[in-house]
């Protein structure tokens, strides 16, 4: 994302990254071996997606919802990390138990701990990059106006 013309005072605006590779490894062993055979089933339209449906519906135009379903543990280069968004996150593959809600509760929380985290503050005409598959990111709150331009390499 590029950051190219107005940025907040210092402090505010920041995108928070999560390391789910810290994720995964400060995983207890026995939550490891819960996640390792799970897969989740994903949105388009999940909770992150209401800012874009709004936007579409002002355009008049709604896109398809697209369903991906993949394993919570993935393996890249040798080191297993954490591959579950929460603002796309629908269910585990298999029905919503209690047990699996509050599994997926504890999932949650523990991926967004602050101790894996870091907090950019962005500068103006600043570049930052990053591995989704490994990293979650969110900004944080703030008022104003924020002008960012994505590009996604695949």
């Amino acid at each position: 994302m590029l950051l190219s013309k107005l940025v907040p005072k210092k402090g505010v605006a920041n995108t928070d990254f999560s390391s789910q590779y810290l994720a995964y490894e400060k995983l207890s062993k026995t939550y490891k071996n819960k996640l390792k055979k799970l897969k989740g089933i994903y949105s388009s339209h999940g909770p992150i997606s209401i800012t874009t449906v709004e936007r579409e519906k002002e355009k008049g135009k709604i896109s398809k919802e697209l369903i991906s379903r993949h394993k919570i543990i993935r393996t890249i280069k040798n080191k297993k990390t954490i591959y579950c968004s929460p603002g796309h996150f629908l269910k585990f593959n298999t029905y919503m138990t209690k047990q699996k809600k509050d599994l997926k509760k504890f999932l949650f929380n523990h991926q967004t701990k602050k101790t894996f985290q870091y907090s950019l503050e962005w500068e103006k005409d600043q570049l930052a990059i990053w591995d989704n598959r490994a990293m979650l990111h969110q900004a944080t709150p703030f008022k104003g106006n924020r002008i960012l331009h994505r590009i996604t390499i695949l």
